[in-house]
């Protein structure tokens, strides 16, 4: 019997000592319990340098992993995000594979969404409501007529979302179905009931995190334009507007091709569309070569224009 308990704690010994060998040697936080029915993140860097925070997140997708950055102070903090608590190990495994050995393990804490809701409430105002990570909102009302609505979001908890100068959200979740309480921005106490679908995002890839941000016009061929804002989602909506949402224009957007170096764009529901080429995607840029839209001539354009894009990220 002392014998089977030996050999059974040496084989276990082994195990384990395998297991931490395959598992980044510091791991700051812990792993959680895989019953556990949260989300967890693991941050594997906060750089100041730009070719460091590019450096990790190459090594990161050549890994078939599609991290995200977010700001914190001066650092740009490299992560992977919405891990189920049963992956977080395997993650770990993969993270130690890809060069990195020291990582951070933190609960998911919701603070952005990127999501685009339809609404199937009849006779409701809205139309859909759309969100991005760069915590920029769009909302459309039912009413053609009535322009977009485009401003900045917070999400003080996973269920409520607060748009500045339009309202208060409270959500409930059911899979793809939400239903939610908006209570608008100049009527805070009257509670309207809504029901919507969340549409379904694009095939994620590295190119789709990037490109799909909040980008602030800096340079372009018509200076008209420096200074407006491009709102691009995962979900095709293209949204040129100025900063205070006075003045904009929705478009529909889509990939070119499996390359992800060109994507097409319409504004009629692809009767008719322009296509652009990317020319520089980094986490703190983008550069565009756009030969412009016109609306008379059936499929691509022909415009001629060669207009040129330089655009950086609104944050």
């Amino acid at each position: 019997m002392r014998r089977l308990l030996l050999i059974t704690h040496l084989l276990f010994l082994s195990f384990y000592c395998f297991a931490q060998q395959n598992l980044p040697g510091k791991i700051i936080g812990k792993i959680p319990d895989k019953k556990s029915a949260e989300k967890y993140e693991i941050q594997v860097g906060a750089f100041t340098l730009e070719k460091n925070t590019e450096q990790a997140l190459s090594q990161l997708r050549n890994n078939a992993l599609n991290p995200v950055t977010e700001q914190y102070l001066h650092f740009t903090r490299v992560m992977i995000k919405r891990i189920p608590a049963d992956q977080v190990t395997n993650f770990l495994v993969v993270l130690k594979q890809a060069g990195f050995n020291e990582v951070i393990i933190r609960e998911n804490t919701i603070t952005s969404i990127s999501e685009k809701w339809e609404i199937d409430t009849p006779g409701s105002v809205f139309a859909s409501f759309e969100f991005n990570h760069d915590m920029n909102y769009i909302a459309i009302e039912s009413d053609e007529e009535k322009p977009i609505l485009f401003g900045e979001y917070t999400m003080p908890n996973k269920d409520t979302i607060n748009m500045d100068n339009l309202g208060v959200i409270k959500i409930t979740r059911n899979g793809d179905d939400i239903s939610f309480i908006f209570s608008p921005f100049d009527e805070p106490g009257k509670e309207i009931n809504l029901s919507a679908v969340k549409m379904e995002a694009m095939y994620p890839s590295p190119e789709l995190d990037l490109f799909c941000r909040t980008w602030e016009v800096t340079n372009c061929t018509k200076p008209e334009n420096i200074g407006n804002y491009l709102f691009i989602s995962n979900t095709g909506t293209y949204f040129f507007t100025t900063p205070d949402g006075v003045s904009n224009n929705l478009s529909r957007w889509r990939w070119h091709d499996d390359n992800r170096k060109e994507f097409e764009y319409s504004h009629d529901n692809w009767d008719h569309y322009g296509k652009a080429q990317i020319t520089s995607l980094t986490q703190t840029s983008l550069d565009m070569l756009d030969p412009g839209f016109r609306n008379t001539i059936p499929g691509y354009s022909e415009a001629g224009i060669e207009d040129q894009w330089e655009l950086s990220p609104v944050r």
